[in-house]
């Protein structure tokens, strides 16, 4: 069973359900917030959600790129080829070095696939795929949100739909990672697991990104 960026993602989520479930409600005065580091706004434009005004087809581009080879899945897929090394998953890879290596590159793969057949999807369908924090307060409605989202995209005129997209490049990278996977990933109802942890994973970290500059600090960008 593929176990890739879910040890990262479940990890970061205990810290988005820690919320007080209270909706959040304007600044008693005035003034302003404490200024951030250069560092922390960097990570959080990294991982936080786009505003809902922003579209422009080069951010799109932008984040399709750090999608695949920026720090978050270099280091997310990193640490769930550990788990799955920890967990001896799938057994058939066995333990040692090499075993953690075609672990870790089954993982780039798979999200190389994914996001790849979800960014040509949603070029061609017009959808905008990235997640847009939500415009409503109250912690279930965020919290709702962030997981509905996981299988919506953004049209180019502000509604929000099912995602042929996202969905279509989940069951891709689930079908061929078990071209190249063990016998434990072959078959339908293996493809459909590992799809449905992908969902499953995408979702949790749609309620980290709408969450976390709460926890940071930082004032949700609607």
């Amino acid at each position: 069973m593929r176990i890739g960026p879910v040890f990262l993602v479940f990890t970061l989520a205990s810290l988005a359900f820690g919320q007080d479930g209270a909706e959040r409600a304007a600044p008693a005065t005035a003034t302003p917030p404490p200024a951030r580091s250069g560092a922390l706004e960097d990570f959080l434009d990294l991982v936080g959600p786009v505003p809902a005004a922003e579209k422009p087809h080069v951010e799109r581009f932008h984040e399709f790129a750090l999608d695949i080879v920026g720090p978050v899945p270099l280091i997310g897929e990193a640490l769930g080829a550990g788990l799955s090394q920890w967990t001896n998953s799938p057994k058939e890879w066995g333990q040692g070095w090499g075993a953690f290596g075609k672990r870790y590159w089954s993982n780039l793969a798979y999200n190389g696939i994914r996001q790849g057949f979800s960014y040509g999807g949603s070029l061609a369908l017009r959808e905008d795929t990235r997640y847009f924090s939500s415009s409503r307060d109250g912690a279930w409605r965020r919290t709702r949100h962030a997981l509905v989202s996981a299988f919506t995209a953004r049209t180019m005129d502000g509604r929000d739909r099912f995602s042929i997209s996202n969905t279509g490049g989940v069951i891709a990278a689930a079908g061929f990672s078990s071209l190249w996977g063990p016998d434990s990933w072959k078959g339908a109802g293996n493809i459909a697991e590992n799809a449905g942890l992908s969902f499953a994973s995408t979702a949790v970290t749609n309620v980290i990104r709408e969450f976390l500059p709460d926890i940071l600090g930082r004032r949700r960008r609607k």
